[in-house]
């Protein structure tokens, strides 16, 4: 069987963690109903959730460094060893911010932090630098020498696009002479592995990064075994059954699920009504300065006419000062 049978209790628990936000809790019982089936009826849980991708890789050190050998630089791939460390981070002083990471570990050359996105955020590109910086600032301590900092990675897997001046899969940042070119060191290394950019061809084999995309993104989709990724994956696979989830994992996952369908729903009407006010401000403004335009040119036609500048101002609506500054001198 590849689908979980929820009893009753488990259902109305469901009811009730769906009644807890003011978007969802607005639906039908029918709309709950299906929404409930969409989560529990897939036959692998959707690893885009943060709470799928930590339960996978968060506790699993081979599916992790098989992860990690297929994105990290040719010079460390070959991890055979890796330790977690806790991914919420302690901060210096009280009032810093909190930093919880999806994933962090460590080898005994660098240290890795891998995160999981689904739904877009302005502060991104901020947030993963602040998370490789926060990483950074905690390697010394007093007394010890520089040379002892080691690279720091940020993985991340993205279920968005940003914009770039070229067209890839994986974006790899590091500090660089902006002129040359010439690596600055590799303290620290950002990666952004936008999914959506992923468009499979159904006439070749994938790549190892291109396999990690297919079942990173559509693992959810999948019914029976997919045959665009090679058997390597079969483990994972088996692991992400939703059937292989006891029953408070069952629950942890809903709970995921619709939290981070809340917040897509959210952000997504924020989007459009950014959007619609952006289009109407634009409009708006845009109207405006027709208008205003439209009573210079007036002004402007009536000056060279020889208009007085009294006539001129009752009709365009202009001031002195404005009529005045507008090319040839009006007969007064």
């Amino acid at each position: 069987m590849n689908r979980i049978l929820l009893t009753p209790e488990q259902r109305e628990r469901y009811f009730a963690v769906m009644d807890k936000y003011s978007r969802i809790r607005c639906l039908s019982r029918e709309e709950k109903e299906d929404l409930i089936l969409r989560i529990t009826s897939s036959e692998y849980i959707d690893l885009m959730c943060g709470w799928a991708f930590k339960h996978v890789f968060g506790h699993n050190k081979d599916y992790l460094m098989m992860l990690l050998n297929d994105f990290l630089p040719v010079k460390i791939v070959g991890i055979d060893e890796i330790q977690y460390d806790p991914n919420e981070v302690d901060t210096f002083k009280g009032d810093d911010k909190q930093v919880i990471m999806d994933v962090l570990c460590h080898t005994e050359t660098e240290h890795i932090i891998v995160e999981m996105q689904k739904s877009m955020n302005n502060e991104f590109r901020n947030r993963m630098v602040y998370y490789g910086g926060c990483m950074i600032s905690r390697q010394l301590r007093s007394g010890d020498s520089y040379d002892k900092l080691k690279p720091v990675y940020v993985v991340c897997f993205m279920n968005f696009r940003l914009l770039h001046q070229t067209d890839q899969l994986v974006y790899r940042y590091q500090l660089r002479e902006q002129d040359s070119n010439e690596l600055y060191g590799d303290q620290l290394a950002v990666y952004l592995c936008e999914l959506p950019r992923f468009v499979k061809e159904s006439d070749r084999p994938l790549n190892p990064i291109e396999e990690w995309f297919e079942l990173l993104q559509n693992m959810s989709r999948f019914v029976g075994r997919p045959e665009s990724v090679s058997r390597r994956f079969d483990p994972i696979l088996e692991d992400c059954r939703q059937v292989r989830l006891d029953a408070l994992e069952q629950e942890q996952y809903f709970n995921a699920m619709i939290s981070e369908h809340e917040e897509q729903s959210i952000a997504a009407a924020y989007k459009e009504m950014g959007f619609h006010e952006g289009l109407e401000k634009g409009l708006e403004k845009g109207r405006a300065e027709g208008i205003a335009a439209g009573k210079v040119e007036m002004a402007r036609a009536l000056k060279e006419m020889g208009f007085p500048v009294a006539d001129i101002c009752a009709a365009s609506g202009l001031n002195e000062e404005v009529v005045a500054a507008l090319g040839a001198a009006a007969t007064v």
